[in-house]
Formats: C-alpha cells, structure tokens, sequence
C-alpha cells in the first residue's frame, strides 16, 4: 500500500472507511428479505452520504496537487486527462461486465428480476460520464454516477483555480451559492433533498463538497490553528456510524462535511489522533477499486452464486457473504496493482509524449489518486 501518504493520514483513512460503509450499505440489501437485513438497510441509508466525503476529500486533494498548475490550456489538458486516466479505465470495465450480462439477457441466455438496471439507452451518458446529469437510476454499475459528478467538478477545477488565484475569500461563495441554489431548487421544485441526487442533479450535490474541498486547501494554515478537541473527530464518526439513521439527509450531509473539515484539521496541523493511530490510511489506495468493484463481485457471488447453490444451501447468500468480502479485497488489490496501475501510467505517459515531447514531466506522484 505505498501510495499512502502521510501529510493525509486523516483524510486517506477517512476514504477507505467510507468505501467500506458503502458497501455495508449495498450489500444489506441483499438480505432486506431478512429481519437483520432489514434492520441494517433501515440503519446504514445514510452511509450513501459517505460518497459527499469523497467529494470533500477530492476537492482538497486536488487542489493541494493542481491549484497552481492549470494555468493554461496545455495544463488544463493534461490535468483533465490524468482525472480521465486515473477513473476511467475502470469504470469502464465494470460497465463491460454489465453490457455482457444486460446482451446475455437481451439474447435470452440469461434472466433477472430487475430488468430495468440494463437499459441500452442510458449507455451513451454510461460512456461520456454524464450520467450524473441525466442518467436512468440505479443502472449497470451505479455506484459510478459519483464519477460522472467528480468528472464534473474537474472540468469546472482551472475556473476555480483561476478566480482563486485573484481574491481567494471568493471559494466560500463558490461552496455556498451552490448549495444554496442547490436547496432552493428543491424546495421549489419539489423534488429530494440534493442530498439524495444522483442521476438527475449528481453533479450539482457533488460541487459544494467538492469546493469546500478546495476552500479547506486555501485556508489550511487558518484551520490548522483552530483549537482541536480530543478525540472530537473520531467520536464524530462513530456517532454519524451509530446514529446517523435517525437525521435527516441534510442534517446528515451537514455531519459529513463536519467530520471532513474535522479530518482536514488534524491533517493541516500535523496532529496524531486515535483515528490516524488505528492505521486505516494504510488501506486507502484500495478505495477507489473497492468501491468500483462491490456491486459486480456482488452480482457475481450473491447473485449468480446463491443461485447455483441455493437447491442445496439454506439461505446460500447469507453464506456467501464472507465469500464476497474476501472476494473483493482480493479483487481490489489485484485491480489496483495489475490494472489501474499499470494503465493510469500508461495513458498518463502517452499523452506526455504525444503533446509534451520535449518537456521534462514529473511522474505521476501518489497524491494524485483523489479517491
């Protein structure tokens, strides 16, 4: 796990256990037909807004790495196609291992109870990452959209780099107004909560995480002298763990973004907490392939496999469920040391070589993985 860093210890290992709450989450819902399953889905809804963290972390990361480097159109690129290089690959695998089942169904070689998950009229706004605009719910590898969101906020990253660099105090607003437009809209137009957007309106509930991100890398030296409360940020965390069901989405969000600017602390001024002394940062390169790849190890062991098994196994996915976290923490490593890896860097060089010829180009530093 060398791509660990540790000037982020809180922040990476904030990411690896909001990958794992999410999965928590998607997965109890395999078992909802149960009464335990049913509990931990009435319990663990407001793990999705672990994916707002992502986002909070993404925005710091990124401006910490790129705030003064896409000061042009020539950077610009080559910082957008790093992002491209770094999520791309993968999501667009899983969605392949979607495509091959959603043909297997079409052609009558497979069956689903949820055919509207496999709908090839949303494959379009799948491959450009524009799902999170307007994309069909909950279809192929879903957790995605949040890419769709993030990718978003990239494009829209050297703008905020560039109003930055004249009159930094203007981030607040870009973190504030969003949000604001953000719960107008929703109280106008009567939808969710943005807490809850995801396909319609994902890129919008992304963008205020995102620039607080941004505003808590601008004003890190400020924050870094904030008084600090021991053990505040681990017993944030916990609480949100514990007894985040019973807020409601916004108030949730709100706990998320707390908890974020918690771990920012404690990053910006150095300081070691129970948090950073259990180690979890040392999983955090895992957490962009764990998420990407929960749903499909789940359709592949708690789908396909309680099916061959369940004739000859009582309740075969509740048997299986130590079989797919194992799965996926194999999967994880080997997609993230044999895949991604391999070809993030290999995307990355060749676009250095095919437009940056005779520059001379760091390589790519551990950091730049925002997730």
């Amino acid at each position: 796990m060398q791509h660990a860093t540790p000037l982020t210890k809180h922040l990476d290992g904030l990411r690896i256990v909001a990958a794992c709450a999410v999965v928590v989450l998607h997965y109890s819902d395999y078992f909802k037909d149960q009464p335990a399953g049913r509990f931990m889905v009435d319990h663990t809804w407001h793990f999705n807004l672990f994916v707002d963290l992502f986002f909070v972390v993404s925005g710091f990361v990124i401006a910490r790495q790129y705030l003064d480097r896409v000061a042009d159109a020539a950077s610009t690129g080559r910082f957008l196609w790093r992002r491209i290089a770094r999520i791309y690959p993968l999501h667009l695998a899983t969605l392949a291992f979607y495509v091959i089942i959603a043909l297997a169904l079409h052609f009558g070689v497979a069956r689903t109870d949820n055919p509207a998950r496999y709908p090839f009229s949303d494959l379009p706004a799948q491959l450009l990452l524009l799902h999170a605009f307007d994309g069909e719910r909950l279809t192929f590898n879903f957790p995605s959209w949040s890419l769709s969101a993030e990718m978003f906020c990239y494009v829209l990253f050297p703008a905020v780099a560039a109003i930055a660099a004249r009159r930094k105090a203007v981030i607040v607003a870009l973190f504030v107004l969003p949000a604001l437009a953000n719960s107008l809209y929703a109280e106008f137009a009567g939808t969710m909560p943005w807490a809850d957007w995801i396909n319609r309106g994902g890129a919008l509930r992304a963008l205020p995480g995102f620039d607080l991100g941004v505003a808590c890398y601008l004003f890190r030296g400020q924050i870094a002298r904030w008084p600090a409360i021991p053990g505040m940020l681990m017993t944030s965390l916990t609480a949100f763990i514990l007894l985040g069901s019973y807020l409601s989405a916004m108030t949730a969000l709100v706990a998320i973004y707390v908890i974020a600017v918690l771990a920012i602390q404690s990053d910006c001024a150095g300081r070691s907490t129970l948090f950073s002394r259990l180690g979890f940062d040392r999983w955090s390169p895992l957490t962009y392939s764990c998420y990407m790849l929960h749903i499909p190890v789940a359709t592949v062991v708690l789908t396909f496999g309680s099916r061959l098994l369940s004739p000859v196994l009582t309740d075969a996915r509740l048997t299986l469920l130590p079989v797919a976290a194992v799965m996926l923490a194999l999967a994880s490593v080997l997609s993230l040391r044999y895949f991604e890896t391999p070809l993030r860097r290999y995307l990355a060089d060749a676009y250095d070589r095919r437009f940056a010829p005779t520059a001379s180009v760091p390589a790519i530093s551990s950091p730049e993985t925002a997730r």
